[in-house]
């Protein structure tokens, strides 16, 4: 049985016809559940081609200058065939409309969170406390592993290509007050923080303690300054510090979620390029999403250390701690959540992570 696995086919279209009028080129060929074909032809004949890449990175964080490093590395090393165009700062669209435009080809390549209102696998990386350290995340996230496996085959049926899974650490929750109970699962912590509109975040956050309001992201900062929310989730302690140490007064380090951010390519995009070319530009975003999952956790504690200097309380919780909240997670929102996926498969992904 599959829930939630994908909105109405008539949504799909008004999206991909609505999509499409809109953008200036795209594909030809739609994307569908078969692997789409590489261009044929040789190097030499091949004519050039340059790609829009969208992420949702604050141009100062690691993420968009990783992602900078990856577009240089894929106009060198295919010697000037692929040039990748990047626009940070959701320049091109928050990360639901840039999805939609990769799955229609009107959008070329996006760094952004997973959409799961098609397929809720593909926001399966940001399970609550799927892990709370990083030896076990990045074996959960590794290729060829179920979660990994179960995400590709996701993303394609929607006619995106899965480049990699970008790891940019443990998301905490920066609020503008005290909370209440900070330590204990379930305990009313005293205030409303914004969530980010998925399950994932939402049921999780109130299994914490915490009163939600689904705020999309952009509107997060005015929502703070004038009470309408009193912190945010959905944020690593470097979003924390970049886009909010003026407004937070604390840092709670919950690592309820893992921001798992995803590298994408749309499959009428994907097609295009060089068999030679498809190798190159995957074996760079595998290298790349591994310099990224090496630097996650010493960002993370660079930014905690740096919000501290702020003058910003950084709370941080011990294994035991950290354990019980995994454990009210496993119990109480992991049995909400499976109906959003084909029978068995948390249990699926829970075994491999108790034998890994």
């Amino acid at each position: 049985m599959l829930r939630k696995f994908k909105k109405s086919a008539s949504l799909i279209l008004a999206v991909s016809m609505a999509v499409s009028l809109a953008a200036c080129g795209g594909g030809s060929t739609s994307g569908g559940s078969e692997a789409p074909a590489a261009a044929s032809g040789d190097a030499s004949s091949f004519t050039p081609i340059t790609l829009r890449m969208g992420n949702q990175h604050n141009a100062e964080s690691f993420g968009n200058k990783l992602d900078q490093e990856l577009c240089d590395r894929i106009a060198e090393e295919t010697e000037g065939r692929v040039t990748v165009e990047l626009y940070s700062d959701s320049a091109l669209g928050d990360y639901t409309n840039m999805f939609d435009e990769l799955m229609v080809g009107s959008l070329d390549m996006a760094h952004i969170s997973p959409v799961e209102s098609y397929d809720a696998r593909v926001s399966g990386t940001m399970l609550p406390y799927l892990a709370f350290d990083y030896d076990t995340l990045l074996k959960a996230y590794s290729e060829g592993s179920f979660l990994h496996t179960e995400i590709s085959d996701a993303l394609n049926n929607l006619g995106i290509h899965l480049g990699g899974i970008f790891c940019e650490g443990f998301n905490g929750i920066g609020v503008m007050q005290e909370l209440e109970n900070p330590a204990t699962p379930g305990a009313e912590k005293g205030c409303i923080v914004r969530s980010p509109m998925l399950d994932v975040y939402s049921l999780e956050l109130q299994d914490l303690g915490f009163r939600v309001s689904s705020l999309p992201y952009s509107d997060t900062y005015t929502s703070m300054q004038t009470g309408v929310v009193a912190g945010l989730a959905g944020c690593t302690s470097q979003m924390n510090y970049l886009a909010f140490r003026d407004l937070i007064t604390h840092f709670y380090d919950y690592r309820y979620n893992q921001e798992a951010t995803m590298i994408l390519i749309s499959n009428q995009t994907w097609e295009k390029l060089l068999p030679e070319d498809q190798e190159t530009i995957s074996n760079i975003i595998s290298e790349i999403c591994a310099e990224a999952a090496v630097q996650a956790e010493e960002v993370c504690n660079e930014y905690m250390d740096m919000l501290t200097e702020m003058d910003i309380s950084v709370v941080t919780f011990t294994d035991e701690e950290l354990n019980a909240f995994s454990e009210s997670s496993r119990a109480n929102v992991w049995p909400q959540l499976a109906a959003n996926y084909p029978d068995g498969w948390l249990d699926s992904l829970l075994t491999e992570l108790e034998a890994a």
